[in-house]
């Protein structure tokens, strides 16, 4: 190969060709595999889940929305350039989002990128995700398994009630009083009963809303078995 043939190729590899070196990137780009970032979270980050609720009000989006603020706080503009944007001027504090912060969130969630170094995944992984919580897991699940519905009063969500308990009792029959595992109100004198102790739904509610990602979580297992029908 003579020194102008090598010159060539060596151009092309690093790109520096004025016209070849060019195409040669694209089509470098073109060929690599991508992911949507949405999807990207769920394989690489599985202790996270976007936000899918559209309430500017609810509290996932108002701690997003001021972690996104804080990010930004120091930019007269801010990274994704949103419209009603303007540059906290006090103690940032928790507020409703936007429909613009939320919609953008949803539009780069479904951007493609390389891998999770890629700036805009970092940034939607910080902005527009929360927790993956217990009930996230037990309705993505393969159990067949349905949470009990607290305020639900049907003969079908009764009796999946009253069978949640049983099973609960029946686990820990053996713990004295205050000894129980989510220390239910009058445990030493309803764990012989049918009857549900006041806050056993509510206990039901609290630990489903806890973060779990993995289905050897003692709290997820837990949930499965006494919350569940």
């Amino acid at each position: 190969m003579t020194a102008l043939a090598k010159g060539a190729s060596a151009a092309a590899l690093t790109g520096t060709a004025a016209t070849g070196g060019i195409y040669f990137g694209t089509d470098l780009f073109k060929n690599e595999n991508k992911t949507a970032i949405s999807s990207l979270i769920k394989n690489t980050n599985p202790e996270k889940r976007l936000i899918t609720s559209k309430g500017v009000g609810d509290d996932v989006w108002k701690k997003a929305y001021k972690a996104y603020r804080e990010a930004n706080k120091d930019n007269e503009k801010d990274v994704w350039g949103l419209k009603d944007w303007t540059k906290p001027n006090d103690p940032i504090v928790e507020t409703n989002a936007t429909e613009e912060f939320i919609s953008k969130c949803d539009s780069n969630s479904k951007v493609e990128v390389s891998n999770k170094d890629d700036l805009l995944y970092k940034q939607v992984l910080a902005y527009c995700t929360r927790d993956t919580l217990v009930s996230d897991l037990i309705s993505e699940g393969t159990t067949g398994k349905k949470l009990l519905d607290k305020n639900a009063s049907d003969s079908d969500q009764t009796s999946g009630w009253q069978a949640a308990w049983k099973v609960y009792r029946t686990q820990n029959s053996s713990k004295g009083a205050g000894q129980d595992p989510w220390g239910l109100e009058s445990w030493d004198t309803k764990k012989d009963k049918d009857e549900l102790p006041n806050n056993y739904k509510d206990k039901c509610v609290e630990h489903a809303n806890k973060p779990a990602y993995k289905l050897d979580d003692e709290n997820y297992r837990n949930v499965l078995a006494w919350c569940t029908k």
